[in-house]
């Protein structure tokens, strides 16, 4: 009888073990999901090294991409100032 008490006991002491154990895994799923400082750094980062490699295969791409984009700056900014003209 004692034998059996030990092993069930034994066996929820494991339950509980495993159970804490993926409670911290998730805990931690969590935190690393709503840390929005390190999640910006990692986007940031995979955009720098698709930027480069696209750099590297297409650079006419890149470079016609940051025309454009100085572009409409350009023209926003001018009719920006030709608006506060009037």
């Amino acid at each position: 009888m004692t034998d059996d008490k030990d092993r069930q006991l034994s066996e929820i002491r494991s339950d509980i073990e495993a159970t804490r154990q993926r409670l911290a895994e998730t805990l931690d799923a969590i935190e690393d999901r709503l840390d929005v400082p390190k999640r910006a750094r990692e986007l940031l980062e995979q955009t720098r090294d698709r930027l480069d490699a696209l750099r590297q295969e297409r650079p006419e791409v890149v470079y016609g991409a940051i025309a454009a984009a100085v572009g409409v700056v350009a023209g926003v900014t001018a009719l920006i100032v030709r608006a506060s003209r009037r």
